[in-house]
């Protein structure tokens, strides 16, 4: 019973948690969904790719932050935490000139 317990609990606290998704080409158009959000420091974004691929998430002055590798599946995702506080502009490179673009806002 102590295994089964201390299994779970590990599995609980280890699971991560996201503070918000954002869809990468929603509706058929060309933008993050939603494309502006706000978090706490610490909190984990996860971008899922919707339509019209390909799809990645720079952030400007961030390498860090940044998923360059693009997702070409629908449903493909990849999680991204900011531990600092700022304002985020963030762009998918290919759809950049057409609008893909967002900012995240972190206290």
């Amino acid at each position: 019973m102590k295994f089964i317990f201390a299994f779970f609990t590990i599995l609980f606290f280890a699971a991560p948690v996201w503070a918000v998704d954002i869809t990468m080409g929603s509706g058929f158009n060309l933008i993050f969904d939603p494309n502006e959000v706000t978090i706490d420091a610490g909190d984990t974004i996860k971008f899922i790719n919707g339509e019209l691929p390909p799809h990645n998430m720079m952030v400007e002055g961030h390498p860090e932050l940044s998923h360059g590798d693009l997702a070409f599946s629908v449903g493909d995702s990849f999680e991204v935490t900011f531990p600092d506080a700022g304002d985020y502009n963030f762009q998918c490179d290919p759809h950049a000139g057409a609008g893909m673009k967002g900012t995240i806002h972190v206290n």
